[in-house]
């Protein structure tokens, strides 16, 4: 038999996350600015959706414009995290 083992929260390396690319980025802005009324929805998968159809329909300017934003943020990271590899 295989014995597993618990690792408690605490004694667990802590997980660099990974940058935002620019729809997230996006996502989180337009979820910022209530421009989804809670009432109107509540599941974020949805929400997430609705907003993936909002990022389709924008301009390739403006789209430009939080890649910048996305490219910073990754360029942030590296500094903060010289050497940080995604592993999955």
């Amino acid at each position: 038999s295989t014995t597993q083992k618990k690792v408690s929260k605490s004694s667990e390396v802590k997980r660099i996350p990974r940058p935002r690319n620019a729809f997230m980025i996006y996502r989180s802005t337009v979820w910022a600015q209530q421009r989804i009324p809670t009432g109107i929805e509540r599941d974020h998968r949805h929400i997430s959706r609705i907003i993936g159809h909002c990022w389709n329909s924008l301009p390739e300017e403006e789209k430009r414009t939080w890649r910048a934003k996305a490219e910073e943020e990754k360029q942030e990271h590296s500094r903060k995290y010289p050497g940080y590899r995604y592993s999955p």
